[in-house]
């Protein structure tokens, strides 16, 4: 089945589901949740192992079956993920891909509109129909192209590490502190407090379903966990708190700020050696380069190869003796198409150079290699 959702995500922790579209071979159908109809039986299709399931983009749309029916899909294909692999680029719309790919041309006009006001109108309705209508002949085509380069293996590795049973789709209250702008700045100590501070954030805007930032800024939180106020009337005088915080909330934040006080420190591993950064500083920027340009070479969105951040933590393994294969370019078809080459660059045994035409550089195996 082809599945795509329209929700609202702008004052709710978890999406709210305002139209589901599905459609199996000839057959679409929509389903209306704020009419009152039910999602139990999409949920159960997408996590059954008999069912393909093709979507676009979904990542929001299995947030919100993750949230609200604790499921993810067991064979899923992603039409945005896979067109990335067959050179069409990476993040591309569906409309996009549509047109370039099946010369179909779909209107777009209601990609804005509010999916929760009743009635909806003909344009909104025919809008989705057309978001499930070409996915299956979509992605058949975007596979077969996949197959003609011998990467189908690449699609299916890449699909198993976003969507796969150890990739999670809902929010872990007990790794939410990762994502808490200056935990870095914390001292090891205060960051297990943080790390408990931070959970029950996350399960109190659940379970309130509110934003996470709605309860507690970040920077709040932060100044919080380093100052530890002594008692709740003492956390709700702090700048920041919001004024409508309750007394039996700070409470509670109170408690898991001193449970995480009991917990080990949690490192976030030394800085790199002067001299490493140095290279790195050097080494990355190429690593960039080399990246950009092999991922061209073979038709690829040099973004679905590496990040920045991701090139970095790579070096920074190979210069410091880690594993390289704990970083995603040290293992799998990423390895193939960048990993050994900047191995090699950081090994001094490749070199690169501009060429004034494609393809713009020069690989290079130096002297004494």
């Amino acid at each position: 089945m082809a599945v795509d959702v329209e929700f609202l995500w702008e004052r709710t922790y978890a999406p709210i589901p305002c139209l589901a579209q599905v459609a199996t071979g000839d057959e679409i159908a929509l389903i209306d949740p704020i009419g009152g109809g039910p999602l139990d039986a999409i949920a159960a299709l997408l996590a059954d192992p008999a069912i393909d399931v093709v979507m676009h983009a979904p990542t929001a749309d299995l947030t919100l079956f993750a949230l609200a029916f604790d499921v993810r899909p067991s064979r899923l294909l992603d039409s945005q993920l896979v067109a990335g692999f067959v050179g069409m680029g990476a993040g591309q719309s569906l409309g996009t891909l549509l047109q370039r790919v099946l010369d179909v041309r779909v209107a777009k006009t209601e990609g804005y509109s509010d999916w929760s006001r009743r009635p909806l109108t003909r344009a909104q309705l025919d809008y989705a129909a057309a978001d499930v209508e070409h996915l299956f002949a979509l992605v058949d085509e975007l596979m077969r192209r996949a197959a003609e380069r011998g990467r189908v293996d690449w699609v299916l590795e890449e699909h198993e590490r976003r969507y796969g049973p150890a990739a999670r789709l809902a929010p872990d209250p007990l790794e939410a502190w990762r994502k808490v702008k200056g935990h870095g700045r914390l001292q090891p100590a205060e960051r297990a407090v943080l790390r408990h501070a931070a959970a029950w954030r996350e399960s109190e805007a659940r379970r309130r379903d509110r934003p996470v930032g709605w309860l507690m800024p970040d920077r709040t939180l932060i100044e919080l966990v380093r100052r530890r106020p002594g008692g709740p009337a003492a956390l709700l005088s702090e700048r920041g708190v919001p004024s409508s915080m309750r007394e039996q909330e700070a409470e509670a934040l109170i408690r898991a700020m001193d449970e995480g006080s009991g917990d080990p420190p949690i490192t976030l591993g030394p800085a790199p050696p002067a001299a490493v950064q140095a290279r790195l500083e050097t080494l990355t920027p190429l690593a960039q380069i080399l990246v950009g340009a092999r991922a061209a070479a073979v038709d690829l969105a040099p973004g679905l190869v590496a990040t920045r951040d991701d090139i970095d933590a790579f070096l920074t393994a190979v210069l410091t003796d880690g594993d390289p294969a704990d970083a995603p370019l040290g293992r799998g078809w990423r390895r193939e198409v960048a990993g050994d080459a900047i191995l090699d660059l950081a090994a001094g045994r490749l070199g690169i150079a501009p060429l004034a035409r494609a393809p713009y550089l020069a690989e290079i195996t130096l002297p004494g290699s």
